[in-house]
């Protein structure tokens, strides 16, 4: 957590976990991430939000955990300039093997136990992306947890016990946010939450929700629906061939830590995704 610390000391607060922030209603805007970088960087160049947005969601990671946006400073100088509300997403997976023994003990678990050394390397995952936000001088107000299938990283889903361990490695991303200082949320969607964590219930964590290749009517009626994890929906998202577009929810409350695992609902309906 020493990129952490540096960054905090050197920027004001954002809101805590504890915390429960007056948030406007309709603010909408963008998020953004690698895709938006110049071809030259590996990205396919989309444009970035326009000069009205009201908000900036900027992707942390490129593509998988512990990895970096490659133009992340340069993106969260741009949204400095516009005065708005500067949120982070991070992608989220299981780890690999190679992960997971780099990782297994850093972390506030036991090392001796599998179930200690997956929620390790998801504090880990954390961490690592505290750390490229410090780089980048980014202090977000809030970071996003986004959770989809990866075909380069996939995490297993094929039986109970799997949805169970990838229920670790998300609660100990969630863990390492909270211990950074950082409220933090979640990003899904119905089908691949009920796959990877067998729809697992968190319903005090705030939801970003997508409506997928839809309307704004559509992201907005997801406003006042439970989201795939049960929480309340606090972002809305909706998206075309050019851009990802977000509005807020209105207000909620952070979690001040992650949920313990509890019993498990059927899964919901389909949702579509859209991250990469």
């Amino acid at each position: 957590m020493a990129a952490c610390a540096a960054l905090l000391a050197g920027c004001a607060p954002g809101p805590q976990p504890h915390a429960t922030p007056a948030v406007p209603t309709a603010h909408s805007g963008n998020d953004i991430s690698w895709p938006q970088c110049p071809a030259a960087s590996g990205g396919y160049g989309l444009p970035l939000p326009p000069e009205s947005a009201q908000l900036a969601v900027i992707g942390v990671t490129n593509g998988l955990p512990f990895t970096v946006n490659p133009c992340l400073a340069w993106q969260v100088g741009r949204a400095s300039n516009m005065p708005v509300p500067r949120h982070a997403y991070v992608m989220a997976a299981f780890p690999t093997p190679a992960q997971l023994r780099g990782n297994k003990a850093q972390g506030p678990w036991p090392a001796g136990t599998r179930d200690g050394q997956l929620s390790n390397a998801g504090y880990a995952e954390a961490v690592a992306a505290v750390a490229a936000m410090a780089k980048a001088g980014f202090l977000p107000g809030m970071v996003w947890i986004d959770v989809e299938p990866h075909k380069p990283q996939p995490w297993p889903t094929s039986s109970p016990t799997h949805q169970r361990e990838n229920r670790l490695v998300i609660g100990g991303m969630m863990r390492g946010f909270h211990d950074a200082g950082l409220p933090y949320g979640l990003y899904s969607y119905h089908r691949a939450w009920a796959d990877i964590t067998g729809s697992w219930q968190l319903p005090g964590v705030p939801v970003w929700a997508t409506a997928g290749q839809d309307t704004p009517d559509k992201a907005r009626a997801k406003c006042g629906k439970p989201g795939f994890s049960g929480g309340h929906v606090y972002l809305a998202q909706w998206y075309d061939d050019v851009r990802d577009y977000d509005m807020t929810c209105g207000t909620y409350a952070f979690t001040p830590l992650p949920i313990p695992d509890t019993p498990l609902p059927a899964p919901g309906p389909a949702d579509q995704p859209r991250h990469h």
